[in-house]
């Protein structure tokens, strides 16, 4: 199933392969949200949480990323992963979305969003 990866910075890239995700999604370059969808009603996505503060400021020094929240939307559901996870468990994330694995599933703790 081909998808597309929407960022703020770098807009949509349509039929993305790993190989280019991965590319997009190395660098910060790409703004403070990326989305990938199979379209608009599926799709897993992530936003830079970054704030000032202390907490934000002790999970960078931890974890060497922003912090990020992590999304995805299925059968008319929203779900985001418990806590703030980093830049590398994000690309971890869309590939395995991407390629169609479970470990995007598998590896957080997930929690319905009220739309």
């Amino acid at each position: 199933m081909a998808m597309t990866l929407t960022t703020e910075d770098l807009g949509a890239a349509p039929d993305v392969n790993a190989a280019t995700l991965d590319e997009l999604l190395a660098s910060d370059a790409f703004g403070k949200f990326a989305a990938l969808s199979a379209s608009d009603e599926e799709f897993i996505q992530a936003g830079d949480a970054w704030e000032p503060g202390a907490a934000c400021a002790a999970f960078m020094q931890a974890h060497g990323s922003d912090p990020w929240v992590l999304e995805y939307r299925e059968r008319g559901q929203q779900f985001r992963a418990e806590g703030q996870v980093t830049l590398q468990q994000v690309r971890r994330a869309f590939q395995s979305y991407l390629l169609g694995g479970s470990e995007w599933r598998t590896a957080f703790a997930w929690s319905e969003v009220a739309l």
